[in-house]
């Protein structure tokens, strides 16, 4: 690779972030505002219960729908730059007969185990309705992730975005009137509102481009769509794991600490993933199919991975100390003053978002080679392991510990990782990447311990020495080839 496509490569990486960053941004946004009402509205109870529903669909979801929407990105993509558009529309068929079944098979299952996830979750059948009316998300879910593939795959990342902004807007618009004049009785209808919404938009925009229909039996949809859902399968089961980690871990708190605790917990995840994690929402729309094209050059591979890692920490690392410092501002707008109680929890797991960085950008080498089955080990390890963590660091330490524990598994889990693909595949990512990885997390865990020490000035001080580090070390790689 040349100085030149070295400066394309950063440019590249950072246009797809701004695209789709600006996205979540809005997204999130819509986001806050509901989040705020809700909050306002049904209390942490009823954050807690929308947690619960949420984390048993997305359960259920993650079995059920055999990975087609991700997997099938990468023979969708491969057809169409190819230029082949008859077999790229056969590809189409397959996609969209594959999740109608993957999403009735999904609803079917949530109708099947109504009664025992409303007894094991709630620990009554309270709520046994409210699943079974819950089970047309995961049809609806599943038809959106087809449809966004077949955009991804087809490189129409503008499209991508509106849908997600378009969707986001008429979900929160379809949602608050439930929440406001039916209270915790309004949930389960807000989140079928939510999910159509957003599927309903993506067929209408997705859609705007004409693929040719193409016959094909039956038994030809099951023969090429059992070939795209065989890497699918392994991170179906993957998936299924860290969804099913997220719901006993929910379940185990809620009969521990109360359903007003899940709350809080539900709280403090939403901050940190959703908003902290929106770097690696943007980033993944471009990068797994970019790493795909190059698995095969070890050198080329490495590159990729860790200039991704070094635009993920200089982009990562000014927001986490941002975010740290305004923490309490941001928990007022979002939240309550109840919600305070999370400070602990968010700023640790917040750094350890650094860590999943690495962890992350190293892990798609996996995808990319299509190595399902090592992708699927080392996830279930991983999860497992922060599972494990999450107890010891709530029975110890409460909330604070669970953040403790989120940051602990991503530095076991990005060592492991990168040493098997080092191993396995000759990944050699750069000293550099290293070097700036250690730098983030000591500036941003001294913005963290001056902040909850209350040396509030100091803690202002490196944040601004991180946001102007990170500003020009950008613009540095943006500018001058070869930064």
């Amino acid at each position: 690779m040349n100085e030149g496509e070295e400066k394309n490569l950063y440019r590249t990486i950072v246009k797809a972030t701004g695209l789709f960053g600006g996205t979540q941004v809005f997204t999130i946004l819509c986001s806050i505002i509901k989040t705020k009402l809700v909050a306002v509205w049904l209390g942490e109870v009823g954050v807690g219960i929308i947690g619960l529903y949420n984390n048993t669909v997305e359960m259920i979801s993650s079995l059920t729908k055999l990975g087609i929407g991700t997997s099938s990105v990468r023979d969708l993509s491969r057809a169409f730059k190819s230029g082949d558009l008859s077999r790229f529309s056969e590809l189409v068929t397959v996609v969209r007969r594959w999740i109608w079944f993957t999403g009735l098979l999904g609803a079917v299952v949530m109708l099947t185990f109504a009664p025992v996830l409303s007894r094991y979750t709630f620990g009554d059948d309270t709520h046994i309705w409210g699943y079974v009316f819950l089970s047309c998300t995961l049809l609806f879910t599943s038809l959106t992730e087809g449809e966004r593939a077949v955009i991804q795959a087809s490189e129409r990342l503008r499209v991508l975005a509106r849908c997600s902004v378009l969707g986001s807007f008429l979900a929160l618009l379809l949602s608050l009137p439930l929440f406001y004049f039916f209270g915790i009785s309004g949930i389960v209808p807000a989140i079928i509102v939510h999910t159509f919404a957003i599927w309903i938009v993506t067929v209408l925009l997705g859609r705007r481009m004409k693929i040719k229909p193409v016959p094909m039996s039956w038994g030809e949809t099951y023969r090429q769509g059992k070939h795209i859902a065989s890497l699918g399968i392994y991170m179906t089961v993957s998936g299924f794991v860290t969804t099913l980690y997220s719901y006993l871990f929910v379940a185990w708190l809620n009969h521990r600490g109360g359903t007003g605790e899940v709350g809080f917990f539900q709280a403090g995840y939403t901050l940190v993933m959703q908003y902290v994690g929106l770097v690696f929402t943007a980033m993944s729309m471009e990068y797994y199919p970019r790493l795909s094209a190059v698995c095969e050059d070890r050198q080329l591979l490495s590159k990729h991975v860790s200039q991704q890692i070094e635009t993920s920490l200089l982009i990562l690392a000014p927001f986490i100390s941002l975010f740290i410092v305004m923490q309490t501002v941001i928990i007022h707008i979002l939240y309550t003053a109840d919600f305070l109680v999370i400070g602990g929890y968010i700023s640790w797991a917040a750094l350890g978002m650094l860590l999943r960085a690495f962890s992350w950008s190293v892990s798609f080498v996996l995808l990319a080679k299509g190595a399902g089955r090592l992708y699927l080990i080392t996830e279930v390890l991983a999860d497992t392991l922060m599972f494990v963590l999450y107890l010891v660091g709530y029975t110890q330490w409460g909330l604070t510990g669970v953040g403790v524990a989120y940051l602990l598994a991503y530095l076991f889990s990005g060592v492991g990782i990168y040493l098997l693909c080092r191993i396995k595949f000759g990944l050699r990512v750069s000293s550099r990447v290293f070097v700036l990885l250690v730098l983030g997390v000591m500036g941003c865990a001294a913005v963290l311990l001056l902040w909850h020490s209350d040396y509030v000035i100091g803690a202002w001080v490196v944040t601004a020495a991180w946001v102007l580090l990170s500003g020009v070390q950008l613009k540095r790689r943006l500018s001058q080839p070869g930064g």
